[in-house]
């Protein structure tokens, strides 16, 4: 037994593994993607998902029971119909057009989903709050990692947080300023996270 782990030890200097006297905090410019980059407190889990919603003017997050898991479609379904009336007492709103209608959502394997949209009688806008929705609420983990939004074909430009078009993918980064990442409650809100199942 001694004679193995002395071998062990000889192979893991000789291999060049450092060795720490005690645990250490990992530099976060070291980690790994999105390791460090979402929070640790799962307010979505079985029988609930993360919906984004409008509270003042900021997107906050809106958990939602439901029965079973949902598919990436489904839970775009969900945030279309909009805040609950509870959450409308509270002050929650939607800043997403309600004749607004999706033709399809495809997720490549890269994990851009890909929203085709259907525009029914108004407009979609220029208010990065709604597309600030669709984006928080499609790329929770788990989710896709971006979303990009067609229309008639063509990739459709939408605004940024900051007001600047792209028609490139965008991710909650591009809505940094507008995203509280916390969940509203009629109360106070208080410090959540997001989990969800795989759409």
């Amino acid at each position: 037994m001694k004679r193995a782990l002395v071998v062990a030890l000889l192979l893991v200097t000789a291999c060049g593994v450092p060795t720490d006297p005690a645990p250490r905090a990992l530099d976060p410019e070291a980690a790994p993607f999105g390791v460090l980059g979402e929070p640790t407190t799962a307010p979505e889990g079985e029988g609930r998902v993360a919906l984004y919603f409008v509270r003042g003017d900021r997107v906050v997050l809106q958990p939602r029971p439901v029965e079973r898991s949902t598919s990436i479609r489904q839970l775009l379904d969900l945030l279309l119909e909009g805040p609950t009336p509870e959450q409308v007492a509270a002050g929650t709103r939607s800043a997403i057009p309600t004749d607004l209608r999706i033709e399809g959502v495809d997720v490549s394997g890269r994990g851009v989903a890909v929203v085709t949209l259907a525009v029914g009688d108004s407009q979609l806008g220029t208010s990065p709050l709604g597309f600030a929705q669709i984006v928080a609420t499609l790329t929770a983990p788990g989710r896709a990692r971006s979303v990009r939004f067609r229309l008639d074909g063509e990739d459709l430009p939408v605004p940024r947080g900051d007001g600047s078009l792209t028609s490139d993918p965008l991710d909650r980064s591009d809505y940094a300023d507008l995203l509280l990442l916390q969940t509203a409650s009629p109360a106070a809100p208080s410090p959540a996270a997001v989990s969800p199942a795989p759409g």
